[in-house]
């Protein structure tokens, strides 16, 4: 699979959580999330969609594919151990901090990641 943006991770990590949680989400509920219209959401869920990371059911709930769950726990596991390099190290807002660590996680090497989350001051996991 391509690599995600940060966009798309963004998505998607909020639909892991909720699926999670709920089982599935509505678009509204990803919207209010997110802080987004919801024509962005239903444009996410289809490009979601088209790479075979979610899909929607009866009623209008979004659910993950097993490839959606797969990615998504990936993503959940690294913004767990990353999200407190900006928060907490750099002491970005915790908006900033979540758009800074999905758009790190989409541009930097596994490698690169694994470094920084191995360092002493990652050792407060923060949940996101």
């Amino acid at each position: 699979m391509a690599r995600l943006t940060g966009s798309q991770m963004k998505y998607l990590h909020v639909i892991f959580k909720a699926h999670k949680d709920n089982g599935g989400v509505r678009s509204v509920a990803i919207a209010r999330e997110l802080g987004v219209t919801k024509a962005s959401v239903c444009g996410m869920v289809k490009l979601l969609t088209g790479l075979g990371l979610i899909s929607m059911k009866n009623h209008g709930i979004i659910t993950l594919t097993m490839d959606g769950k797969r990615e998504g726990a990936i993503i959940h596991d690294k913004m767990t151990r990353i999200y407190s390099f900006f928060a907490d190290f750099l002491e970005l807002e915790n908006d900033e901090a979540l758009d800074n660590a999905y758009s790190f996680l989409s541009g930097f090497s596994d490698n690169c990641i694994e470094r920084l989350a191995s360092k002493e001051w990652a050792t407060n996991e923060m949940t996101v």
